[in-house]
């Protein structure tokens, strides 16, 4: 046996070696694949529709913008109790209840914030919007779906640039007014080719008709780089995020203002001619 383990220790030992490392592989590789798998599950409860409206997971800093303060998040915060929903996982459906959130629970609309229940740890969740307005809809259509019916609707409205820094905030009957007034005439959504062309008008209106942007099948093109990055420059120029708080509870965030093109993305994207800001 001796004999037979000197004249192949490099064999043993090198197959010692292949074994380790196959065992190191699996391991790794289970920690690895059970990795995926929570994630992939957890993936499952980042969003979900409950009567006709998405909901997607937020953390605290976010509800703090319903709540006025940062909350825990957690059962003390679960009102009366919605529903349930059954949501679809990669272990089978789970089953959570859904609750309002106390503070909004009289808001008197769709629920703004929904908290859901895991059964190990309570969830809240944003509401980002509702399904019938998927198809191009009208600014009329979102005010409705948003209860702004009039400027005595909304409780503020703020103006953040790209990076999320606050640009001015206005709440005032006057501004307020003003602003709604211009809103409510955003009218109808654009198409891909008329918003192609309010990029297009905006360029022409700042170089001329240089030919250097086209228009082909509803996209703004460019014939160089210099060129795309010179347009891309002008069409950004100013452009910044606004968001619409409704007394109701409801938010429209993350609109976006570009004023060179003369466009104002909420749901859809539509185009106005008096500057807004």
């Amino acid at each position: 046996m001796k004999a037979f383990l000197r004249e192949y220790k490099g064999f043993l030992i090198a197959a010692a070696a292949v074994i380790a490392a196959g065992i190191a592989w699996i391991l790794i590789w289970h920690r690895i694949s059970k990795g995926v798998e929570k994630a992939a599950y957890e993936e499952s409860f980042t969003q979900f529709v409950y009567s006709g409206a998405y909901y997607e997971l937020c953390d605290s800093s976010t509800a703090a913008l319903y709540l006025g303060e940062e909350q825990e998040i957690g059962r003390a915060l679960c009102g009366s109790q919605l529903g349930e929903i059954s949501v679809p996982t990669t272990q089978g459906a789970v089953n959570c209840a859904l609750y309002a959130c106390k503070p909004l629970e009289d808001a008197g609309k769709e629920p703004a914030l929904i908290l859901l229940d895991r059964g190990n740890h309570v969830s809240a969740y944003e509401l980002t919007g509702f399904q019938y307005l998927d198809n191009d809809p009208s600014i009329w259509a979102v005010c409705a779906s948003y209860g702004i019916g009039d400027p005595a609707d909304i409780a503020a409205v703020r103006v953040h640039d790209t990076d999320g820094t606050e640009l001015a905030a206005y709440t005032d009957a006057a501004a307020l007014a003003e602003f709604y007034g211009k809103f409510v005439k955003l009218g109808e959504n654009l198409s891909d080719a008329e918003a192609s062309k309010a990029y297009l008008d905006a360029y022409t209106a700042e170089y001329g008709n240089d030919g250097g942007i086209t228009v082909q099948e509803g996209s703004a093109a460019a014939p160089d780089d210099e060129t795309y990055q010179k347009a891309m420059a002008l069409w950004s120029e100013g452009v910044c995020k606004v968001d619409i708080i409704m007394k109701n509870g409801l938010q429209l965030r993350n609109c976006v203002y570009a004023p060179k093109p003369q466009l104002f993305t909420v749901y859809g994207v539509y185009r106005f001619e008096e500057p807004f800001f």
